[in-house]
C-alpha cells in the first residue's frame, strides 16, 4: 500500500487499484463520490475536512499571509492535531481490505485529494503531508513519506 496526494483533474486518471480520498469540503458535480463507470473509488474522509473552526478564514487570491502565517492553515494543522492516528490507519487498513477483497484485488493505494494542484502553496496538502509523516514516525521507522501520485508513476 502506497500513500500519495493528488487533486481532483487527476482522479479522472486513477487507475482501478488507486482509490481516492476526499478532503475537500464537497467534491466537485462532474465527479461524485463513490465507483465510477471504471471502478475507480473516491471515498468521503469528513475527519480531514477543513472543519467549522476553518470557516472564514481564507478569502482566497489575492493573499498577503504566507503558508506559516495563514490562520486557515494553521487552524487545520491544529485540526489534524486532533486525530488519533493509530486509529486512522487502522481504519486506512479496514478500507484496503475491504476493496481488496471486494475488487478482487492484491493491493490497493491511496491518494488524498485536494482542490489545488501541488504547486500552490496555500493548499492544505502541505499540512497533512507534514502531519501525516509526523505522526507515522511513531509507527514507523523513519514515518511514512508521500508522494504526490502522477498518471506516470503507474
Amino acid at each position: 500500500m502506497n500513500i500519495y496526494t493528488s487533486y481532483w483533474a487527476q482522479v479522472r486518471n486513477f487507475p482501478k487499484d488507486l482509490i481516492g480520498i476526499n478532503t475537500t469540503i464537497w467534491p466537485p458535480k462532474w465527479r461524485p463520490l463513490g465507483q465510477d463507470k471504471r471502478g475507480v473509488w473516491v471515498i468521503d474522509c469528513p475527519l480531514l475536512k477543513p472543519g467549522k473552526e476553518c470557516e472564514g478564514l481564507c478569502s482566497g487570491p489575492p493573499c498577503s499571509h504566507s503558508p506559516a502565517t495563514c490562520d486557515f492553515l494553521l487552524t487545520y494543522e491544529r485540526q489534524l492535531s486532533k486525530i488519533n492516528f493509530e486509529d486512522f490507519i487502522k481504519h486506512l487498513n479496514d478500507l484496503r481490505d475491504k476493496i481488496c477483497k471486494g475488487e478482487g484485488l492484491d493491493d490497493v493505494d491511496f491518494a488524498f485529494i485536494f482542490f489545488e494542484k501541488p504547486d500552490n502553496p496555500c493548499s492544505e496538502r502541505r499540512a497533512f503531508t507534514d502531519w501525516f509523516w509526523r505522526e507515522s514516525t511513531n509507527l514507523v521507522d523513519g514515518g511514512i513519506a508521500i508522494s504526490e501520485w502522477n498518471k506516470q508513476k503507474v
